[in-house]
């Protein structure tokens, strides 16, 4: 889907037993950042309460319920999944729950692997991941755009690329400037209301789908593209995802994404040092259009506030480059760095 027509939505958000779990990033993610109204979290677990009491750094307020009737007391429009459970099938008392409100007329939205549409046939459903027909291949019409182009990259898969590009561009507006986000994974999409989920796409035409969204970002004419990264280049179940993304939406500077360093990527590898995963996606890059690292994001979450700023302090001197949290603290230090970045030119141009 690419679709900057979207229409709003009023959702209920599913997140039956989990809304309290850090897993539930597409409910977490939606809450805080979405342009959408959430009118309801379902969860009879927490039941009577409101997510700014449960989960007050998600910056909104909605009541919690316990069942889906008194979520459609509150007029939504449409149901999200919340989370994808693991095995990525749904209980069968969600489904049940996902039934009547499509019987309610609600549309189903989900960013899950299974597509729902087929499971409602007739109902509205959203299946984020379904990518639309017709992705081109790349073509290199990207390096001609005018905005300067940022790219979220990681040190791991699932370590904060969407929220580190959000928070960055939520800076960057405050600070007066034009600033698009680039949603290139299902809880990006279903928070900006159009993008593609590139990890949905056959591999030949990741590049092109990514490129296409970059694309589509720059018709505003916007001061800074922000793209979101998926996946990382040191995991490898989803490093074939990241280089399509890095070659296709041909930016000018990179944003390295980072936790603990000394936590495992796969099957105890160990997670690189951002000092060398920064060399190594700097390397890759330049192959086709250089983009240097300016900035690392670190999501210090499970740490506490000391352990934390001794963890920037060492990332910064390990890396020569402005460090921060910007969820915990602050995005400015990683936005000024986006800013003073030049423009780069693709080899041969």
């Amino acid at each position: 889907m690419i679709d900057t027509g979207a229409p709003e939505r009023r959702y209920a958000v599913l997140a039956e037993g989990w809304f309290a779990n850090r897993s539930a990033k597409t409910a977490h993610g939606l809450v805080r950042y979405g342009k959408d109204e959430v009118v309801a979290v379902m969860d009879s677990t927490l039941a009577g309460g409101r997510v700014a009491d449960i989960l007050p750094d998600l910056g909104r307020d909605a009541p919690i319920v316990g069942t889906l009737q008194e979520a459609l007391e509150l007029a939504p429009t449409s149901v999200l999944v919340g989370l994808a459970p693991a095995g990525g099938k749904l209980p069968e008392e969600w489904m049940e729950t996902l039934l009547a409100a499509a019987e309610a007329g609600l549309e189903i939205v989900s960013g899950l692997h299974q597509r729902l549409a087929p499971e409602f046939p007739g109902k509205p459903v959203w299946d984020v991941r379904e990518p639309p027909e017709g992705i081109p291949l790349f073509s290199g019409e990207g390096f001609e755009v005018g905005p300067k182009v940022a790219l979220t990259v990681g040190t791991d898969s699932a370590i904060g690329k969407m929220t580190a590009t959000l928070e960055i561009a939520r800076t960057a507006r405050e600070a007066g400037h034009s600033a698009e986000f680039v949603p290139t994974g299902q809880t990006g999409v279903v928070i900006a209301g159009w993008g593609l989920c590139v990890d949905a796409v056959v591999s030949d035409f990741v590049a092109g789908a990514s490129e296409q969204l970059m694309l589509e970002a720059a018709k505003t004419s916007p001061d800074l593209i922000l793209v979101e990264g998926q996946g990382s280049l040191g995991h490898p179940a989803y490093s074939a995802v990241t280089l399509g993304l890095m070659h296709g939406s041909c930016p000018d500077c990179l944003i390295l994404c980072s936790a603990d360093p000394h936590e495992e990527v796969f099957r105890g590898v160990p997670r690189p040092s951002p000092a060398r995963v920064a060399r190594l996606y700097e390397e890759v890059a330049s192959l086709i259009k250089p983009a240097p690292v300016v900035a690392v994001s670190l999501n210090t979450a499970r740490l506490d506030e000391n352990e934390s700023q001794e963890l920037i302090a060492a990332i910064a001197d390990e890396t020569g480059l402005p460090t921060a949290d910007p969820f915990r603290s602050s995005a400015a230090p990683i936005l000024e760095a986006v800013l003073e970045a030049p423009k780069t030119k693709a080899i041969g141009l």
